[in-house]
């Protein structure tokens, strides 16, 4: 589902983890700032968003994790593979604070 109106992170947390007990995952359009939630695996939400018009290379992964206090997002998600490797990172897990700066801006723009 994407986003169309801001929502609280606790009410994310008991409504938009239907799939995992312990993470929320997401993946965001950096160029459009679009946020895309409550699906069950990263590629999932990566075809919501090309349907909405997103381009592959604009796409970004990560999760919520919910079973810490206060929750962390992990930016480690199979979209961020290739994107990573054009910022000198390889694997899944992004290495590059400005894009993790950009990326976290844009998620919380959305959850708050």
């Amino acid at each position: 589902m994407i986003l169309r109106d801001k929502i609280e992170l606790k009410d994310l947390i008991n409504t938009g983890n239907r799939y995992f007990p312990d993470m929320i995952k997401f993946c965001i359009d950096m160029k459009r700032r679009v946020v895309c939630i409550d699906e069950e695996m990263h590629n999932d939400m990566e075809h919501v968003l090309f349907d909405d018009g997103s381009e592959y290379a604009d796409i970004y992964g990560g999760n919520i994790m919910t079973d810490c206090d206060p929750p962390e997002v992990v930016w480690e998600a199979h979209p961020n593979i290739e994107r990573n490797i054009s910022h000198g990172g390889h694997g899944r897990l992004l290495t590059d604070e400005r894009t993790i700066d950009e990326l976290s801006e844009i998620l919380f723009e959305w959850v708050k």
